[in-house]
């Protein structure tokens, strides 16, 4: 058996989805500046553009929408044919759609399954073939705090981010014995377009750049979870942890949903 290992530059190349903004486009930056090339995917082929502007022999513009698995198949094709082996796999795509609970839209919950949990499986089934038969690989899955339980207006995003986590297990115990590393990444609030329609308090909140370097500082550990800021997320699990019956009329009070309708 293989034990699983820290890709390196030395391996293959990287491979970041949803890297036109936010986390996505800030680790990149930390990626190159670490030595690696980088392909970098997204819907916006012109957001892409401009970025791999900043270090064209470093990064790979590979447009793609994950939610479309046959694309995202011959992307992998593609990058590997031109570049060489994907040896470490971010895979932050995703979207947040908020839901009113009372009165959901059924294309929201759609859209956001979709793209944040057929889009990974999209990607999964693309790398998982090819680095199980070169018995080494290592790949990310970006969740999130929401992860750990009910948030107010996240039910859609959530659900995905929850499932994800339980994706990124399954990954884990199955894939060891082939040398393919699985990692989840569970950041709290991070500084990005996808907050700007949560009315919540976002405590603790911290910028696109500091989530790339918790990321790519994890990535250089074998550590199953990468979570951060920790005083944060930490707290999260602790109120998860007690009882239903105690931690849900909590969150509804911190955040405010137990107002009573006008």
């Amino acid at each position: 058996m293989t034990t699983p290992r820290v890709a390196t530059p030395q391996d293959g190349i990287a491979w970041i989805t949803g890297a036109s903004s936010g986390i996505g486009a800030a680790l990149t930056r930390r990626l190159v500046a670490q030595g690696w090339r980088v392909a970098i995917s997204a819907r916006s082929a012109e957001k892409l553009t401009a970025l791999a502007a900043e270090a064209p022999d470093r990064i790979i513009p590979a447009p793609v929408d994950i939610s479309d698995a046959d694309a995202v198949a011959s992307v992998v094709d593609r990058l590997e044919a031109d570049h060489g082996p994907i040896a470490q796999a971010v895979l932050n795509a995703g979207i947040y759609i908020t839901i009113d609970a009372a009165d959901p839209k059924f294309e929201d919950y759609a859209k956001t399954f979709d793209v944040n949990l057929k889009g990974t499986a999209a990607c999964i089934t693309a790398l998982t073939p090819r680095m199980t038969a070169r018995r080494f690989g290592q790949i990310a899955i970006v969740s999130s705090a929401t992860a750990f339980g009910g948030m107010p207006t996240a039910s859609a995003y959530g659900a995905t981010k929850a499932a994800l986590v339980n994706m990124a297990e399954c990954l884990r115990i199955e894939l060891h014995r082939y040398g393919v590393l699985i990692q989840c990444i569970t950041p709290g609030f991070v500084e990005t377009p996808a907050q700007d329609d949560n009315a919540f308090p976002k405590p603790f909140m911290v910028t696109a750049d500091t989530a790339a370097e918790r990321i790519a500082s994890g990535m250089q550990s074998t550590r199953f979870e990468v979570t951060f800021p920790r005083r944060f997320t930490w707290m999260l699990k602790a109120i998860y942890a007690l009882p239903r019956a105690w931690h849900i009329p909590l969150v509804r009070k911190q955040t405010g949903s137990g107002k009573p309708v006008e």
